[in-house]
């Protein structure tokens, strides 16, 4: 705070000068606490360190120093530690050991070497005895048992003393179950005497088991643990898997997975079914299992039963187990019992269209669509299974073999399937398609409605070019030119694709053209790309299928030259988007740039002939001198008069007979409607960066803000997101220091950098992390140093260079300071301010802004800011020195949540702010500006919704109410007309 630190200043003055020092009673004092008062061991075993944690606390109003430790004690030792700082309230933890040697009690202190006013030693105590029993081994490992048989192994005790010892053996662990030590042994061990203890492991389940046995050694000691380890197998049956994890399914869907059992013994096997003998909550079940003849296995044989997950509620469940009825003849014996876990939640793989229309085919011919298999999880899945059916009409087949397909993360795959006609067919052909696709072992169906119909075409008449000729091309740039098929009949013509042919250099790429039915007049385009990887030249091949028997499938040559040279059109595809006729002509900019260093005439710019629907306006004259280093603007002109895709070829012929061809591209429409579809995100990825005011009156909100992080992750738990969260200060520069010291060792200068930069704890906080929140709370502890809060700059700098991807800050003296490995790009960005005052960054709040969309790609969508400050009416928060206005500028321009710095909940607020940084998008961005918003229809897994959502204009997006936005997997869909923008 300013107030507060031109007050110490002018102290700090005083004093320099030789005014008259403040009277020590009324100084702010540091209180030295510690948490026991008192170090007592009690026994320890002579030979064996025993550990004691003290907890060193500031109980006062000002920080102190602790250097270090020492013990009037030789066998009672503190482990080095780097010294600490603790702020007022700060609390920190220290090791210290006792090491006996010699039996009998030890007395003496610690002295922790602090510049507290008061305290600093702390009473040690504890006694060194003779263990008196001893124990032989470290480990004893099992190795593979099968199940039914019992498996011995055994550790020697030896009681080394003169007297009695008691002898107390326990298994602990969990599979202490399928373990049995000791049984039958004395209680006691007389002086001198060994034992041999048997330990015997009896596999129940199968798979690897794990306990450890427990021998106490002496009264009050820490007991030896010896490890047991062992796997559970069937040497005459085969079970596989022997857990099953349906990981995580969407609610209200199901997951099958087959677990098989084979006889790998030469006699049959009694096989009796399955059951299930745990599923409390219900979401387990048996989907099938085989009959078995006789109820025998026969040897060699397997069989394969299949179990069923259906959860009932986000999050993880309790597992289950299915026993398996099947053991040698003649015997009792339980059979092998197989582990079920599952988790309910929102799936990352969606299969789309849900509904796959081929319209009208050509009896005779085919049709073929895609169905687009979309994996957004973070591991790779495989489609495993496709099955095609036919309801009612005509024939519906796969266009590959359906092996098993690998889809990686984030990408897709796609499944062609083919529909034919059957002759004489007049209804409707319906079929489905069922796509199962598995995820790390689970596995889940989804169903594609399929739908189809016939017609008889007369012999289609058309007229195509031959050729398609590209010119010449800069090599890298990329020349969209189309082959056109029209319609040059009087009867309506059957298409039934358009594409390039297989073999055609890669260079060349197009999107095929679906079947449809080309009216009279009507035509249909296929937009094929040229982009030269070398100089030299290139060819191809496009086909079409039509219904004719006789010129059924014409073909088109292309071709294109790669070339390195000093002229160029920019762009090389003039590409004019979607264009309703009622809008009127759109225009283009393109420019000739001659980069050569003498003059290049150009002696003719042309548009190949039947391209109405384009002009070029600033190309005629020709020919026409290009000078040196010079360029020459033109604009490019669309007016399309029907539906469907324009292309024309502009020529640029030189001088010396060299023609460069620029592409133009545009689709008219009548009534154009576009639909924009959105995956929302299923275990997403956050960045939250923290800016926390390390002024003088912040100790308690600091501490309230860490003492509330299971709040602040609410929304994270239940959504499961993947989140990385860092924490700086306002603070820039060092503090002058003088009344109150920062830890973390920046001294209250962090400079963007992520707290604390001495790296004495995790400065990067994830789902991994071990005491997440009790690292947080430390993290936010950051002092209450300093005076000039500087937020925004902070956060800033945060994030940009040479922070942002360095390990380390080149500018500093410490040594991995830097946030490397704190921003991902493919992560929402979160910040949170935390202060009691004003920001005062130099820069304009608009630079911080403009900054941060930039970071994100300009989407809006990854970005947060949030804050809790000062409100704008200081009447209702009298603790807060200022309205933290720019704060709240940047909360408010980028859709965030503000919340007063004097809540009453903190609880509450941070929930808010969890909602707000974890929660589900809310905001989805359109690609184009809707004709009229009343018009806009938004669907979320093929359900329409009518309320719960509003179009923001400024942002030209969807934004969902906070309680009503889409859950993680859904497809949400947005329809609406399209305008004239």
């Amino acid at each position: 705070m300013r107030r507060a630190f031109g007050l110490v200043a002018l102290v700090a003055v005083m004093v320099a000068g030789g005014a008259c020092e403040r009277p020590a009673s009324q100084r702010a004092k540091s209180a030295f606490v510690v948490r026991p008062e008192t170090v007592d061991f009690g026994p320890a075993a002579l030979g064996h360190t025993k550990t004691f944690k003290l907890r060193i606390a500031n109980a006062g109003r000002a920080s102190y120093r602790v250097e270090g430790a020492v013990s009037s004690v030789p066998n009672v030792n503190i482990p080095p530690f780097e010294p600490f700082i603790l702020s007022a309230g700060g609390e920190q933890d220290i090791e210290i050991h006792f090491l006996p040697q010699v039996e009998g009690e030890i007395q003496g202190v610690v002295e922790i070497i602090t510049d507290a006013e008061v305290g600093g030693r702390v009473p040690v105590s504890g006694r060194g005895v003779k263990a008196f029993i001893e124990v032989s081994s470290e480990a004893l490992d099992f190795g593979n048992v099968a199940m039914g048989l019992v498996e011995m192994r055994e550790v020697t005790v030896r009681n080394p003393s003169d007297v009695d010892s008691s002898l107390t053996l326990s298994v602990q662990g969990a599979d202490a179950d399928q373990f049995t030590a000791g049984q039958g042994l004395p209680s006691s061990l007389a002086p001198g005497e060994a034992l041999v203890v048997p330990v015997a492991y009896a596999p129940r389940r199968l798979g690897a088991a794990e306990a450890a046995l427990h021998v106490v050694v002496c009264d009050g000691c820490a007991p030896v643990m010896v490890p047991l380890t062992g796997t559970g197998v069937a040497s005459r049956l085969e079970v596989t898997p022997l857990r099953v994890d349906f990981g995580r399914v969407a609610l209200g869907a199901t997951a099958e997975q087959v677990i098989t059992v084979r006889n790998q013994g030469t006699q049959p096997l009694s096989f009796s079914g399955s059951q299930l003998v745990d599923s409390s909550e219900g979401v387990f079940r048996i989907a099938s299992e085989p009959v078995v003849a006789n109820g025998q296995l026969a040897p060699g044989a397997a069989v394969e039963l299949r179990v069923a997950f259906t959860p009932a509620a986000v999050g993880k469940v309790r597992d289950g187990r299915v026993e398996i009825g099947v053991r040698e003849q003649g015997s009792s014996a339980p059979g092998p019992k197989v582990s079920l876990a599952g988790e309910g939640g929102g799936s990352c793989v969606t299969v789309l269209p849900r509904r796959l229309a081929f319209g009208t085919v050509a009896e005779g011919m085919t049709a073929t669509r895609d169905v687009t298999v979309y994996n957004r999880c973070r591991a790779d899945v495989s489609v495993t299974d496709l099955q095609l059916d036919t309801h009612q009409g005509g024939y519906f087949t796969l266009a590959q073999a359906p092996a098993s397909v690998m889809v990686p993360a984030g990408q897709n795959a796609r499944v062609s399937v083919t529909f034919r006609p059957k002759a004489g067919s007049t209804d409707a052909s319906k079929g489905q398609l069922s796509v199962t696709v598995r995820d790390s072992g689970s596995a889940a169906t989804e169903a594609v409605a399929l739908e189809g119909r016939s017609r008889v075409f007369a012999p289609c008449q058309y007229v195509l070019p031959q050729q398609l000729d590209f010119g010449k091309v800069p090599v890298g740039a990329e020349v969209a030119l189309g082959v056109t098929l029209r319609n040059s009949g009087t009867e309506a013509c059957y298409l039934a694709s358009m594409q390039l042919v297989q073999g055609s250099d890669r260079v060349f790429s197009a999107s095929p053209v679906r079947n449809g039915v080309l009216e009279p007049g009507a035509k249909a385009t296929l937009v094929v790309r040229f982009r030269p990887s070398e100089e030299g030249g290139f060819s191809g091949l496009a086909e079409a299928w039509v219904n004719s028997p006789t010129q059924g499938h014409p073909l088109v040559e292309l071709q294109g030259e790669g070339v390195v040279g000093c002229f160029a059109v920019q762009p090389t595809t003039v590409d004019f988007g979607v264009t309703k006729l009622a809008c009127g002509p759109r225009t283009r900019e393109l420019v000739a740039v001659n980069s050569c260093v003498g003059p290049i005439q150009v002696s003719q710019v042309a548009i190949d002939a039947g391209a109405g629907e384009f002009t070029v306006d600033g190309g005629g004259n020709a020919p026409w001198t290009l000078a040196s280093q010079s360029a020459r603007a033109l604009t490019a002109t669309y007016a399309p008069v029907d539906d469907g895709a324009d292309t024309a070829a502009l020529r640029f012929t030189l001088a010396d007979g060299s023609v460069y061809t620029v592409g133009m591209v545009g689709w008219g429409v009548t009534q154009a409607e576009q639909t924009d579809r959105f995956f929302q995100e299923s275990q997403a990825k956050v960045d939250v960066l923290f800016v926390v005011d390390n002024s003088g009156s912040m100790m308690e909100e600091q501490q309230n803000l860490g003492q509330n992080f299971a709040a602040f992750l609410s929304a994270a738990d239940g959504a499961a997101v993947d989140y990385r969260i860092g924490v700086t200060t306002t603070g820039l520069d060092p503090s002058p220091g003088g009344w109150s010291e920062c830890p973390g060792g920046s001294q209250g200068g962090d400079n963007g950098r992520l707290f604390p930069v001495d790296g004495s704890r995790p400065r990067i906080i994830t789902p991994a992390t071990p005491d997440a929140a009790g690292v947080f709370a430390s993290n936010t502890r950051v002092g209450v140093c300093h005076w000039n809060e500087q937020g925004l700059e902070a956060a800033y700098r945060a994030l940009a260079d040479p922070l942002l991807y360095n390990e380390d800050d080149p500018r500093t003296a410490q040594p991995n300071d830097g946030n490397a490995g704190f921003l991902r790009e493919d992560a929402r960005l979160a910040i949170i301010f935390v202060s009691d005052e004003e920001d005062f960054s130099a820069q304009p709040v608009s630079f911080y802004e403009t900054y941060l969309l930039a970071l994100k790609g300009n989407d809006r969508s990854k970005l947060s800011v949030n804050a809790i400050v000062g409100p704008s009416d200081l009447a209702r928060c009298p603790t807060s020195s200022s309205s933290g206005t720019r704060y709240i500028q940047l909360a408010e321009a980028t859709g965030g949540v503000v919340e007063s710095i004097c809540t009453p909940n903190w609880a509450s607020s941070l929930e808010k702010l969890s909602d707000s940084t974890f929660g589900a998008n809310r905001k989805f961005p359109l690609s184009e500006t809707p004709e009229a918003p009343g018009s806009i229809v938004v669907d979320v897994d093929g359900v329409r919704v009518t309320s719960g959502w509003e179009y923001d204009a400024r942002e030209n997006a969807i934004l969902f109410d906070r309680f009503t936005a889409p859950e993680a997997g859904s497809l949400v869909e947005v329809t609406y007309p399209l305008g004239c923008g």
